[in-house]
């Protein structure tokens, strides 16, 4: 069964990228995933072991500079014996100079600020970097972990940089002779992949963190309050496929900021009752709210989630005439 990070991880690999964003994260893929050779002429390696990582990376160059690619694949003798995939690139000179990744004979500590110069290529920086050395755990764990592994300190503390900007709250540390970069929250560990463009992984991993949430609610209930949190938990769960709906359709985008807040603060409470959610509303926002008012804001939540089912369903009837 494929790992919730290689999941993520061709999740990625499915998405489009124009021009700019394609350069930034082949300048990141290349950095995290090639080397360089000096024989007759420079030339260029690309190794991965992931096929559809491989498959983007041979689209992304051909589309971009067209260079002559000699595919190879073996399979490793340890561990679990994964396929390995290495390509050959000619054109190596005119590609890095583009991607401006030349500092001498080797590659820089960190990517020129050509390419790496907007919100979008950034973003698209950070997929590749996730793409070439990224891993995450599984949300079903206890334990959660998101990690990206590079060589060079500064290229760790730029990567982390980056990430902060997104107010995620990204750290490194030193391992053996790596430098780390990781997330440990599961708020956090969401937010980067959205930024990265993996919102179907970001759905099914707020959904499994739900799940195992109420879960573990579930296993402190007592026989005294079992009736009462029974109905917390039908209304949760019923508002956050609610949410779900909207944010796999339309985006949570699509709310205004009153009904924005209070689906994330559901997301992010689905234990909670409407008297701990205002609470918690008051909390985290700053602003207080009474139950009532949040109920209403429920229902308007509803009512938009019942509009994208009409629509859908009109637009199916639409087709089948």
């Amino acid at each position: 069964m494929p790992s919730f990070a290689r999941n993520v991880k061709e999740e990625i690999c499915f998405n489009d990228f124009d021009v700019p964003c394609a350069k930034a994260l082949l300048c990141a893929l290349i950095k995290i995933t090639g080397s360089l050779h000096i024989g007759q002429g420079l030339s260029l390696s690309i190794r991965t072991e992931n096929a559809k990582i491989a498959s983007k990376t041979h689209k992304l160059l051909k589309g971009l500079y067209a260079p002559d690619i000699a595919f190879q694949v073996s399979r490793k003798m340890k561990l679990h014996k994964n396929n390995v995939y290495k390509m050959r690139v000619s054109k190596a000179r005119e590609i890095l100079d583009d991607l401006d990744l030349m500092e001498g004979f080797t590659f820089p500590e960190i990517p020129s600020e050509k390419i790496v110069c907007s919100e979008d290529t950034k973003r698209a920086y950070l997929a590749g970097i996730f793409l070439g050395c990224g891993s995450v755990n599984a949300p079903s764990t206890s334990n959660y972990h998101l990690e990206m592994s590079v060589n060079d300190e500064a290229h760790a503390c730029y990567i982390r940089d980056l990430m902060n900007e997104h107010d995620l709250h990204a750290k490194v540390i030193k391992r053996r002779n790596k430098y780390i970069v990781y997330l440990k929250s599961a708020e956090k560990i969401g937010d980067f992949l959205r930024a990265i463009g993996a919102s179907r992984s970001v759905m099914d991993f707020e959904m499994t963190r739900i799940e195992r949430s109420m879960t573990n609610t579930v296993n402190r209930w007592n026989n005294c309050e079992i009736a009462n949190e029974v109905k917390v938990l039908e209304a949760s769960n019923r508002q956050i496929a609610q949410i779900a709906l909207i944010f796999d359709k339309v985006g949570l985008e699509h709310l205004d900021d009153k009904l924005r807040r209070t689906a994330q603060l559901r997301i992010d409470n689905p234990e909670m009752n409407l008297r701990e959610l205002a609470l918690a509303y008051e909390e985290t926002y700053g602003e207080r709210i009474s139950k009532s008012t949040l109920s209403r804001q429920f229902k308007k939540i509803a009512s938009e989630a019942e509009k994208i089912k009409k629509m859908e369903a009109d637009h199916e009837g639409n087709d089948r005439t």
